[in-house]
């Protein structure tokens, strides 16, 4: 023990075998050495060690404990979790144990049991200001996973507190309140963490989210270039780089992407991202080779299959989509994406019955998932079901609302020209994001409900109101349980996310559904003078946002709109996250700006 504290490592060992010879299995002296291997990193004989000390004698706490954090080094977690459990069970008051153990469920995603344990352990107020600080450090993440973003601050700002040297604790600060859209105090946090020695990918990158938000695009651009600097196969950056160049116009947005791939031949990350972006942004035949490459290189993950296959059905080359996605169900047939995306192909080869069979999976696979019941109502539209009726009724589901305005104004124009006013200065790209539905245009960055400008939060409070009104008239319709909309109604709400987007002469928004949300929406603050009344045929006049037409074709069967309606300022139209829609492209000088957002319920 003496040799150990002094740190002569070797003769602390040799010490402690020599004990062997006097006493075989002498517990002290397996315990100590187990311990000696777990600091040296020998993670194997560490276990060895105390596993044979647990034998000895199974109600050594500390033992439990320590071979938990080897066995969770080992990768083993469900392991791990029950030494956690034997240390706590036999030393109620053992506050490392129950801090491992919370931590250990957080990440095995019971947050539930996580948040219990980490009770517990506060309540046995720990005297060290390190461990205590890691406390309140996982606290106020399991606050953050449950959506709880004001109170995780309050306990960061706790956590500070007691180790305000603590780099981590900055960081994870700025996060939060980049989530919160205080961008600048976000970047302040950042700053401080990186002065104070956190030199990591993570902490580069996170700061470029912050300067992005602010509209510092070129110093957004260098801090995520410091990351992949850091760890150049770092993903976020990477997908961050390329998707900020692309926004401003740069030909030459993959540059990074093309270098990761160059740098790292044998790994398939930089072309699955690349794969993505192309196949986001239309660019199918690229994207198909992209995500073919991507799926040489790494034979065991569903998403490139997955990727290819929609890539290559988009280019016609439907026999071929469908063994991409064939192999994409059989590496993940839990996963309800790729029964969507094969389901969807299956619609495009025209094989109807097949395709709602498969839809069908998804859904039973994830029941709140928006984008399969959407693929499934169009295989039970092609095949003329009643289903379809039952899951999409535009009468009852597209509701409209004319906002009055909010107290202190003349009148609704007068508000909303002040509005996009302010929304105008926040359009600052020169063209829309890779990843979103909107062409020729912009959109808006962060959750734009979060920002403190005055008109935002009236806007805000009056759409809230119409919400309410929209809950209530589904409340006032036959319960339904089985519905994906109708069995979810619940007064308590928030919005998940919400923004602006702004489309010059020639824009739209393709046809597509919100994957993320339960009610989403369209706010209308400032539209051209070419968004026309009906055409007289009927049809949808321009700049009219339409319902029930996919993005997709399905041979023999046109899927054309549903329900259309016209855009008129301070507007706002609700509808289910579930439900195809899009718009008319329109020509004008004049731009036509508009607020959406996502709802989700809370119960």
């Amino acid at each position: 023990m003496q040799a150990r504290k002094e740190g002569r490592l070797a003769d602390a060992r040799r010490a402690f075998h020599e004990m062997f010879e006097i006493e075989a299995e002498q517990p002290d002296a397996l315990q100590q050495l187990g311990e000696l291997a777990y600091a040296q990193g020998e993670l194997a004989q560490a276990e060895d060690m105390l596993t044979r000390v647990l034998r000895a004698n199974p109600t050594l706490a500390p033992a439990w404990s320590r071979l938990g954090e080897v066995r969770e080094d080992l990768g083993r977690c469900a392991d791990a979790q029950e030494c956690y459990r034997r240390a706590v069970e036999l030393k109620p008051g053992y506050i490392e144990a129950h801090f491992n153990r919370a931590r250990l469920l957080h990440q095995l995603g019971r947050a539930d049991e996580a948040a219990q344990c980490l009770i517990q352990a506060l309540r046995l107020k720990p005297g060290s200001p390190t461990l205590l600080a890691q406390m309140l450090q996982l606290r106020a993440l399991l606050q953050k996973d449950a959506g709880e973003l004001d109170q995780a601050l309050a306990t960061l700002d706790q956590a500070v507190e007691v180790a305000p040297a603590r780099a981590a604790l900055h960081h994870n600060r700025g996060v939060l309140l980049q989530l919160l859209s205080r961008s600048a105090l976000a970047l302040s946090a950042h700053d401080h963490a990186i002065r104070l020695g956190l030199d990591v990918a993570d902490a580069h990158y996170n700061r470029g989210n912050s300067l992005q938000s602010l509209g510092r695009s070129a110093d957004a651009l260098g801090a995520y270039r410091t990351a992949l600097v850091r760890d150049p196969q770092h993903a976020l950056a990477l997908y961050d780089t390329a998707r900020l160049r692309w926004r401003l116009g740069d030909t030459n947005f993959s540059a990074e992407l093309d270098a990761a791939a160059a740098a790292a031949p044998g790994s398939a990350l930089a072309h699955g991202i690349k794969a993505r972006l192309l196949l986001r942004a239309e660019h199918y035949a690229d994207a198909a080779a992209a995500f073919a490459q991507a799926a040489a290189l790494d034979r065991t993950a569903a998403g490139y299959p997955d990727g290819l296959g929609q890539a290559l059905a988009r280019l016609g080359r439907t026999e071929e989509a469908l063994a991409a996605h064939h192999r994409a169900v059989e590496l993940a047939p839990h996963q309800a994406a790729v029964h969507v995306n094969r389901a969807s192909c299956l619609l495009q080869a025209g094989q109807v019955a097949l395709a709602a069979q498969v839809a069908e999976t998804a859904v039973r696979l994830d029941p709140l998932g928006q984008q399969a019941w959407a693929t499934l109502g169009l295989a039970w539209r092609a095949s003329d079901s009643v289903h379809d009726t039952w899951l999409n009724d535009y009468g009852q589901y597209v509701q409209v609302y004319d906002l009055a305005a909010p107290e202190g104004w003349a009148d609704a124009t007068a508000f909303n020209r002040a509005l996009a006013g302010v929304l105008e200065q926040m359009h600052t790209d020169a063209q829309a994001p890779i990843d979103q539905t909107l062409r020729h245009g912009s959109q808006t960055l962060g959750d734009i409900f979060e920002q403190p400008q005055p008109l935002l939060v009236q806007v805000k409070a009056r759409i809230a109101q119409a919400v309410d009104h929209y809950i209530a008239h589904l409340d006032a319709l036959p319960r339904d349980d089985s519905h994906p909309l109708l069995g979810r109604t619940s007064p308590h709400w928030r919005f998940s996310d919400s923004w602006s987007s702004r489309l010059r002469s020639g824009g739209f928004h393709t046809q597509h559904v919100h994957p993320h949300g339960w009610i989403s929406s369209c706010y209308y603050v400032a539209l051209p003078p070419a968004i026309t009344s009906a055409g007289t045929d009927g049809t949808p006049g321009a700049g009219w946002i339409t319902f029930g037409a996919p993005d997709i074709v399905v041979p023999g069967h046109p899927l054309g709109a549903r329900r259309a309606e016209r855009p008129q300022v301070g507007r706002l139209v609700l509808f289910p996250s579930f439900m195809w829609h899009g718009t008319v492209p329109f020509t004008d000088v004049q731009p036509r700006l508009t607020l959406a957002f996502d709802v989700l319920p809370l119960d």
